[in-house]
């Protein structure tokens, strides 16, 4: 187990690193994947990747306080507050991209189980309190609450801390496999919502991993591939919101629904992976 907390990083990368999650899924129409050789990964890259998304969630989130905001909005069944919304983004947004700095950085390339089932809860309770569905909203906010617990959460800031980091040999070869899997899924003539769904996973993976790449080694060419990601990844968000609230309507669809993507999103995908 590494030290995660020494040195610790500037506030101003910490800051840069989470704005950069902000944006991560903000459509950039005309955004080009740059010209050149491949950018090389820095020898550190996997320990101070991790470190910093660590620190990220460590010293960014009062888990206190956002237990409190938890019950509120269990209690209430929702919450049309726009400053509770965007404290529960923020928290969300952190847990998520620590959790995808797991499968990135760690030499598993797996979420914890219990970091995955917390993260995983909080976008249930955010989908259902944002389509204003008051029954999940409580259940899904009554688990949440029990998972952020003193007794349930120390296990799950061990497993957070409980990290092996990976060679840039072995990451190079995750990302490749994760590449066959992309080509596998937009090969296919037709692409189920499991399909579209594990697609947006790995895609969300690498915006994550170029986000935090980013910050820590500054480059006009990783800004750029960073654009180009977004792009997709907001595609691929807006491709799923509307997903989503079609399964509200008619519970079991998204399951069920063969979809079409655009053609121009499946281009700018295989470009990403050649």
């Amino acid at each position: 187990m590494i030290n995660l907390k020494n040195p610790p990083y500037d506030h101003i990368l910490l800051d840069r690193l989470f704005q950069n999650i902000l944006e991560d899924d903000i459509p950039s129409p005309g955004a080009r994947y740059p010209d050149g050789d491949y950018f090389q990964y820095p020898e550190d890259l996997s320990v101070s990747g991790y470190r910093i998304c660590w620190q990220l969630l460590n010293d960014g989130v009062d888990v206190k306080r956002f237990r409190f905001l938890v019950l509120n909005i269990l209690i209430k069944g929702g919450t049309e507050s726009v400053e509770q919304r965007q404290h529960f983004k923020y928290v969300r947004a952190r847990f998520k991209h620590l959790r995808f700095a797991c499968a990135n950085f760690d030499r598993r390339h797996r979420y914890p189980w219990s970091l995955n089932l917390v993260t995983s809860l909080m976008g249930h309770m955010q989908d259902a309190f944002k389509n204003r569905q008051i029954a999940r909203t409580r259940i899904f906010g009554t688990i949440l609450f029990l998972t952020i617990l003193p007794a349930f959460y120390a296990l799950v800031r061990f497993q957070m801390r409980s990290f092996l980091p990976d060679s840039n040999k072995n990451m190079i070869a995750y990302h490749q496999r994760e590449n066959a899997k992309i080509d596998s899924i937009v090969r296919k003539e037709k692409i189920t919502a499991h399909d579209f769904h594990d697609l947006r996973k790995i895609i969300s993976r690498r915006v994550a991993f170029n986000d935090t790449f980013r910050v820590l080694h500054s480059s006009d060419y990783l800004d750029k591939i960073s654009l180009y990601l977004a792009d997709i990844n907001g595609e691929m968000g807006d491709y799923h919101d509307r997903l989503v609230e079609k399964n509200i309507s008619k519970p079991g669809s998204y399951k069920e629904n063969i979809l079409i993507l655009d053609k121009k999103l499946i281009n700018k995908i295989v470009h990403l992976i050649r």
